[in-house]
């Protein structure tokens, strides 16, 4: 029995003919461009596939020639607002062709951009619900927020975004101190998001020395915004453990990851505004504080003064009162001794009489009596007014040094200090944390420390 041989060839141009013959029109296609494979001609041969559930379940090759190129990807950019390239869904106008040596290829004309952009529309609304279902979707925007001085920045180094964000900060950096270190990455386009992972990776294992993460990139077109509604992006930002600000240069519709992050602002140079807004806030409330604490050490030294001056006032008046009282006392004795005398004298002025040497006796030692107790007692009251007086002086000298000790000044120059956090004095250690900022107050200024332990 003879067999019937076909060439190759043949076989092929009779595939061809029967595609051609079958397939002579045009058709809208609906695939994701898996690779692109752009060559230096200006052509395209994409491979396109088709997924369910995560899994490749169609795959054939795509050519698009020099000319429909361009035209394509100028239309998707300018519609989408995204670049033509890899790992998106579009609806494609192809035609089926078949070639003896190339073989079966989808020869794609035009596309549909409006399909492109319902689809990123979608990713963004499934990122949004994804995340409010997780309860992520505030997470960072719950993180306490110190002042911002080492700030760690991601962004292209030749951004003008960055220069614009720099130019802002570093006005005042000498001001505030404020410190940045840049983790240079993509920001923008189908490697952003892998390239933002992999800084915020690197920031988090040296989290210890940063206060906050700004995302920057330059303004003008819009292009390459997608990336930012990207699920995995917008979870890390999320659920990261340092606030997160973005200053993407956009002003049209918000993104996911600006919507997570701590904060966002319209440009770069507003983020860097809004950073330094958090410093002068902070400034403002440290200068009320001072002039607080300053009106309170002068009332406190007035109503020192003022009670250092009653004091006085009534150990004078007392002193005064007790003096008077017992001159008085001592006339009283004084006049009392002379009307007993005189009474004596009247009574006995028979005995007297005849005995006038005995009564002179009499009378001096009575006089010698009366006088050497009126001296004793003004040496008594001279003592007492004197032992009086060294109490008064000893409790006035007492209360003096009191009053000086209680001023704060006295405090600091004992070699105390004062350690605030937030403005506020610290009573425990475990009020502080590691890594955390104080402020400590000492007689000639203050300074800053970090808490290395607790």
């Amino acid at each position: 029995m003879s067999k019937e041989v076909f060439t190759l060839k043949q076989v092929a141009q009779s595939i061809r003919k029967t595609l051609e013959s079958r397939y002579d029109r045009s058709y809208w296609v609906k695939a994701e461009i898996y690779k692109l494979n752009l060559f230096q001609s200006g052509h395209a041969f994409p491979e396109l596939v088709q997924r369910t559930d995560g899994k490749i379940v169609a795959n054939l090759n795509g050519v698009i020639w020099k000319t429909n190129y361009l035209k394509i990807s100028k239309q998707f950019e300018a519609e989408v607002k995204e670049p033509f390239g890899e790992g998106k869904e579009m609806l494609m106008l192809i035609k089926i062709t078949f070639s003896e040596v190339y073989g079966l290829s989808l020869q794609i004309s035009d596309i549909d951009p409006s399909y492109s952009l319902g689809a990123l529309h979608k990713l963004k609304l499934e990122t949004i619900e994804t995340l409010n279902k997780l309860g992520i979707l505030q997470k960072n925007q719950l993180l306490s927020f110190e002042l911002p001085k080492r700030i760690a920045v991601i962004s292209t180094k030749s951004s003008k975004g960055l220069s614009d964000f720099m130019q802002v900060l570093t006005s005042s950096s000498h001001k505030f101190g404020v410190n940045t270190f840049l983790f240079n990455a993509t920001v923008q386009g189908d490697q952003a998001v892998d390239s933002i992972l992999s800084a915020l990776q690197k920031i988090e294992r040296l989290r210890n020395y940063f206060d906050a993460v700004v995302i920057v990139r330059g303004g003008g077109a819009e292009v390459g915004m997608s990336c930012y509604d990207d699920f995995n992006l917008c979870k890390r930002i999320a659920e990261f453990p340092i606030p997160i600000m973005c200053g993407i240069g956009h002003s049209t519709n918000l993104t996911v990851a600006e919507m997570v992050a701590f904060s966002h602002a319209i440009t770069p140079s507003v983020l860097a505004s809004d950073l330094l807004q958090v410093f002068e806030l902070k400034l403002f409330e440290l200068q009320n504080f001072i002039s607080s604490l300053t009106r309170a050490q002068i009332r406190l030294l007035t109503n020192s003064k003022n009670t250092f001056n009653q004091t006085v006032s009534k150990i004078n008046g007392v002193t005064k009162w007790r003096f008077e009282r017992i001159h008085n006392h001592l006339k009283r004795l004084e006049l009392q001794s002379f009307e007993e005398t005189k009474r004596t004298l009247n009574s006995r002025q028979d005995i007297i009489s005849s005995f006038s040497l005995v009564i002179h006796r009499l009378v001096n030692r009575s006089q010698q009596q009366e006088y050497h107790r009126h001296t004793m007692l003004k040496q008594q009251l001279v003592f007492t007014l004197e032992r009086e007086l060294v109490r008064k002086n000893t409790n006035l000298d007492s209360f003096e040094k009191q009053v000086q000790l209680m001023s704060p000044m006295a405090i600091l120059a004992r070699g105390f200090a004062i350690a605030r956090s937030n403005g506020k004095a610290i009573q425990s250690k475990n009020a502080l944390h590691q890594g955390a900022l104080i402020q400590i107050e000492l007689i000639d200024g203050t300074a800053e420390a970090e808490v290395k332990s607790t």
